[in-house]
């Protein structure tokens, strides 16, 4: 198979995941995920976990097994019960047998003390390289970013333990009546966690304020995003994998003729709450220009 027919056939397949992604809620048939592939529904299965590792089905579970788990701690006004049935199962006792295979505790366990899996932050399918290319972002605007006064808390560490950090970011937030919708989400990227040792993975996830920061059990602390020239790109649906970070580094950069700022590339997370559906997630990526 040529690299173009490599190309094209990984694009066919990603097409498949890109929409098990936006309509996890929805029916989705063998023959309507086929067609999207264009391939015969005769062998859309044997093809797809040929070429995924996992099988459509096992895909759809997982995914909504994935959802499920940041429904259990960041909705906790939501029954177990109802995210079982979001979830598509029938029942609490299937839901419960399906999380605890794919988490090793119950979502009531997982509910009081989440233990993350490391598929939780990346994709469950490994997508081949080609994906990164074939990846269609939003424009890139070149944009003037304002000095910003942040609250952030500092995370050193496995990047699936950011979970963990998120909850005492929420924490703080919660104790200081500061409500989804108050100030501007960001996330400050030092560094590439598959390029990038456990240990060293550092991510500071912050708030604009207006004011200083006092002293709070969390350990949030002051900062500032410095401003300056910073390219501009948009992403639309689940921010476990937001593509056009890499594509910035890989494919718009070397081409743009722009030299890097000494700042670290950071998400400005648009849309932030217990509510918002991964299909609905909105992220802007800010990469700092001289």
């Amino acid at each position: 198979m040529s690299q173009k027919q490599t190309t094209r056939y990984a694009q066919r397949i990603n097409n498949v995941i890109d929409h098990i992604r936006r309509h996890l809620d929805d029916d989705l048939d063998v023959a309507r995920l086929s067609e999207l592939a264009h391939f015969s529904p005769f062998h859309f299965h044997r093809q797809f976990s040929s070429y995924t590792g996992i099988s459509v089905y096992r895909l759809v579970q997982l995914l909504r097994l994935q959802r499920a788990s940041m429904q259990l701690v960041f909705d906790r006004a939501r029954s177990i019960t109802d995210i079982g049935f979001a979830a598509g199962f029938m029942n609490a006792e299937s839901f419960t047998r399906a999380f605890r295979k794919a988490h090793g505790q119950t979502p009531g366990a997982f509910r009081k003390n989440p233990q993350w899996q490391p598929w939780q932050t990346g994709a469950i399918v490994k997508r081949p390289k080609e994906h990164i290319a074939m990846v269609d972002p939003q424009p890139v605007e070149i944009v003037d970013f304002p000095e910003t006064l942040i609250a952030a808390l500092e995370h050193h560490g496995p990047e699936q333990l950011t979970y963990n950090t998120t909850l005492k970011f929420i924490e703080w937030r919660q104790a200081n009546g500061l409500r989804p919708g108050i100030g501007n989400t960001y996330g400050i990227h030092y560094n590439d966690p598959d390029t990038t040792a456990p240990d060293d993975y550092r991510l500071d996830i912050a708030l604009s304020v207006s004011a200083p920061v006092p002293s709070n059990p969390q350990g949030v602390v002051n900062k500032v995003i410095p401003g300056g020239r910073c390219a501009r790109v948009r992403h639309l649906g689940s921010r476990h994998d937001v593509t056009p970070a890499r594509w910035l580094y890989s494919d718009w950069l070397p081409s743009s003729g722009e030299e890097l700022r000494d700042f670290p590339i950071f998400f400005h997370y648009v849309n932030v709450g217990p509510h918002i559906k991964p299909e609905e997630m909105i992220t802007d990526v800010y990469l700092p220009l001289r």
